[in-house]
């Protein structure tokens, strides 16, 4: 009788620790909504724009607090194909754990400074916000 008992207690261990272990590995992206930006600038060859912009986007990722999970990067070295646009200079990717923090986000001190120390330093930006879906 106590070997069952054993048994089953650590086979109940064993069922609740997996589960355990797949949400820490999710593949999901963490955050309900997706905020990605692609920035064009004026001048990408000019070292100190370049500088400038990276020094304002990198301010403003260090202290924006409604942000689940933040990413950065430059256009990847992918094969050419008609589908991918790799003209822009920069993509910044924001998760936020809802539409209410987004709007939040929106008049926010960080961004809002973020847009006055580098709006001159960009020709167009293009936004794409999605919703997560159950998957």
């Amino acid at each position: 009788m106590k070997t069952r008992i054993f048994l089953a207690a650590i086979i109940l261990f064993s069922i609740t620790s997996c589960n355990t272990v797949k949400k820490e590995n999710s593949k999901i992206i963490k955050g309900e909504l997706v905020h990605v930006v692609y920035f064009w600038l004026n001048n990408p060859e000019n070292q100190e724009d370049v500088l400038a912009f990276e020094k304002a986007i990198k301010k403003l990722m260090n202290t924006n607090k409604l942000a689940v999970k933040m990413h950065l990067g430059k256009p990847a070295s992918t094969a050419k194909r008609d589908v991918v646009d790799n003209s822009y200079n920069y993509c910044m990717i924001f998760t936020f754990p809802s539409l209410k923090e987004q709007r939040l986000y929106q008049d926010d001190p960080s961004h809002l400074i973020f847009i006055d120390q580098a709006k001159h330093l960009w020709k167009k930006v293009q936004v794409y916000d999605s919703m997560k879906e159950s998957i």
